[in-house]
């Protein structure tokens, strides 16, 4: 059994607790965005989470990316109006004529702040080229979008754990437990952004996106709970 955090100094219980608080925020936010920008979409369109997940990653066959996105992701940036005028003008044949008279204002007023032709946010849809590109049917998520997602997820979340698992170390339970919540978050993360990759090609994989989601969140919720019943718990008389 390792040393108690209730036996640590109270600055560094207070500190502890501080960085749970923040960090318990800071997951919930994560939540809510993650149902806000993936899992109500997926409803709105009368899709299951899985089938959302296939169609954000692999693209639904023919139908154009940049529908896709209105109608699921990026639904709040436009009116349904203005989303209807663009699937008009992309069944129509996305002609470059009508371009600047229907499409061009919406996407001036809705996207371009975002993504402009600086590629801030990438797809870039600062003019017709770029629009058009992302009219075609098919596609999913592009590749420079994906590798982008990866390096970010596998660089900045790892450093989120490592803080966690560096409080949930210096707890009292048995090391077996501390080591097996320890490796799972990891483990989550690695088999999640693995699949978005497999669910580019085959989206029959989709689910393997939730599955890893699902064991990150449980081994981090789980270490949060733990470490912050351990920082303030009392000790039992045989640990005193």
């Amino acid at each position: 059994m390792s040393t108690s955090l209730r036996r640590a100094p109270l600055s560094r219980r207070v500190f502890v607790t501080t960085l749970l608080c923040t960090f318990g925020v800071g997951y919930l936010m994560a939540l809510v965005y993650l149902y806000a920008q993936e899992m109500r979409p997926a409803q709105l369109a009368g899709h299951g989470l899985v089938q959302g997940v296939a169609n954000t990653y692999h693209g639904i066959p023919n139908e154009s990316p940049l529908l896709v996105a209105l109608r699921g992701s990026m639904a709040a940036t436009s009116t349904p109006e203005e989303i209807k005028s663009i699937s008009e003008w992309i069944e129509a044949g996305a002609k470059e004529e009508t371009y600047a008279e229907v499409v061009g204002p919406i996407i001036e007023s809705s996207c371009v702040t975002c993504h402009d032709a600086e590629g801030t946010y990438y797809p870039p849809l600062a003019n017709y080229a770029q629009v058009a590109e992302w009219a075609k049917p098919g596609g999913g998520m592009a590749i420079q979008r994906l590798a982008r997602m990866t390096h970010i997820h596998l660089l900045g979340i790892p450093m989120l754990l490592f803080i966690m698992g560096w409080m949930f170390v210096q707890t009292r339970y048995r090391e077996g437990l501390k080591a097996a919540l320890l490796v799972l978050p990891f483990l989550g993360v690695l088999f999640d952004v693995a699949h978005w990759w497999i669910t580019k090609f085959n989206p029959d994989a989709a689910a393997g996106v939730i599955l890893g989601g699902v064991l990150m969140n449980l081994g981090y919720a789980a270490q949060w709970v733990l470490t912050a019943w351990d920082t303030w718990a009392p000790l039992k008389d045989e640990e005193r």
